[in-house]
C-alpha cells in the first residue's frame, strides 16, 4: 500500500567495451504523486489546446528526481550532463514514458496482463 522507503541501487554500465567498468545508481520508490507530476513534464497543453509530449522533460524530470544517489557523486546537473551511452543505460532501470501513461490511465492499455 505505501511505496517503499528504500530505494534500489543498480549498477550501471558505463564503458560499452569494459563492462567491469560502472557506476552504481540508487532510484526511489515511485509514488502515485511522482506518476502524476511526471505525466505532466511529459504532456503539456499549448495555449491553443494542442498537445505535446516532451520526453526531453519526461527524462530531464526522471533523472533529477528519482535518482536519489549515485557514486561517483553526482550533482542533478552532473546527470543531465552525461554521455549518451550511460545515460542510455539510466533510463532503462527508469519508468519509460508508456509505463507512466499506462500506470496514469489504471494500466488498461498494457493488453498482455
Amino acid at each position: 500500500m505505501l511505496k517503499n522507503k528504500q530505494p534500489t541501487k543498480y549498477e550501471i554500465a558505463v564503458d560499452k567495451d569494459d563492462p567491469s567498468v560502472y557506476m552504481e545508481v540508487w532510484v526511489k520508490d515511485i509514488s502515485y504523486f511522482d506518476i502524476q507530476e511526471a505525466t505532466g513534464q511529459l504532456m503539456q497543453i499549448k495555449g491553443n489546446g494542442t498537445l505535446k509530449f516532451d520526453l526531453q522533460a519526461y527524462w530531464r524530470y526522471a533523472f533529477t528526481h528519482w535518482i536519489i544517489e549515485t557514486n561517483p557523486v553526482l550533482t542533478p546537473e552532473e546527470l543531465l550532463d552525461l554521455k549518451g551511452y550511460v545515460g542510455d543505460q539510466i533510463a532503462k532501470v527508469l519508468p519509460k514514458p508508456n509505463e507512466i501513461l499506462e500506470d496514469m490511465t489504471g494500466n488498461f492499455t498494457n493488453v498482455t496482463e
